[in-house]
């Protein structure tokens, strides 16, 4: 039997959503032809910021990160 993800609140999955749009925009940012250092640097900076608010939340691998 496969172990289920915690429920998480309210701000937990708002945050998360944050997060993982982060990631989808992070990525096709740099799949893109038009990569510069900066672009790369702020896409990075937003993503860790997101990942960072899921952590403050208590939000782990067990939920997904």
């Amino acid at each position: 039997m496969r172990a289920r993800k915690p429920r998480l609140n309210r701000h937990q999955r708002e945050a998360f959503e944050r997060y993982e749009r982060a990631l989808r925009e992070e990525d096709r940012y740099l799949g893109s032809v038009f990569v510069t250092p900066i672009g790369q640097r702020q896409k990075e900076a937003i993503t860790q910021v997101a990942y960072e608010e899921c952590k403050r939340l208590g939000m782990g691998p067990e939920h997904g990160l």
